[in-house]
């Protein structure tokens, strides 16, 4: 049976994970994470200054599949996600966030996906929010809609990749394809996912955009017109880099 890690970078995500765990909670009694076994949920706390470390490692009397991975001090996102595809006992690692907006289910999704029985048909499967078969129960603003389709836009101009949203936090990758790329992943706060998947692109990976349901959850910390200029801007260097790194050869 396959098996599975859940990675969920946090900062300062006391006032978030209760409820993101009680879903998991239900998830699991659902059967949503049947044809896998799910071996942990690793919550990489990103140097919070808040009780997120204390209140996961609380919620393992109901989850005992959590194991909390601190990081000091704060590096951002994309370094949070690195440090849990390392720390990672499974084949496969499904990224999501914190704040569960996109609903557990979707997993089947993905997982349906990437593989059927012991035959793998792709390496990631990427949650899309912006395929016209993509549902978004409750919308951001128009601004921040509107700025993160323009910055998509960007990325696929500059990049060349295909995809409609590479943004979307709810990805599942196949490990051991990332292992032989993972040290040369450098960007450490947002766009780490344009990074990845050009890598992954380099690597011949095969990749798939896979439509999800999603609802806006408030407490976004990303700011839409500054991190967006940020990130574009790191786009704009990876793309080079990318271009200019070697992949080692798989084993």
């Amino acid at each position: 049976m396959k098996t599975l890690s859940v990675v969920l970078p946090a900062y300062n995500e006391a006032a978030r994970l209760p409820r993101t765990f009680e879903l998991l909670r239900q998830a699991q009694g659902a059967q949503v994470f049947s044809g896998v076994e799910l071996k942990e949920i690793l919550i990489i706390d990103d140097g919070s200054g808040d009780s997120t470390a204390a209140i996961s490692e609380k919620a393992r009397e109901r989850l005992p599949e959590i194991r909390v991975v601190r990081v000091s001090p704060n590096q951002g996102k994309g370094n949070a996600i690195h440090v849990g595809l390392r720390e990672a006992q499974s084949e496969w690692c499904l990224i999501a966030d914190a704040d569960s907006a996109t609903p557990w289910d979707q997993f089947i999704k993905l997982r349906d996906a990437c593989f059927r029985s012991e035959e793998i048909l792709c390496e990631i499967a990427m949650g899309s929010r912006d395929l016209p078969e993509s549902h978004r129960a409750v919308r951001q603003s128009s601004l921040r809609e509107n700025l993160g389709r323009l910055f998509n836009l960007a990325v696929r101009l500059v990049t060349g990749l295909p995809f409609k949203d590479t943004q979307c936090g709810f990805k599942l990758l196949h490990r051991p394809s990332l292992v032989r790329f993972l040290p040369l992943l450098k960007v450490r706060r947002f766009a780490w996912d344009v990074e990845l998947l050009l890598f992954a692109v380099k690597a011949r990976l095969r990749i798939r955009e896979i439509p999800v349901d999603w609802e806006h959850q408030e407490g976004s910390r990303i700011s839409p017109l500054k991190d967006g200029i940020e990130m574009f801007l790191r786009v704009l260097q990876m793309r080079f880099r990318v271009l200019l790194t070697r992949i080692p050869d798989a084993r």
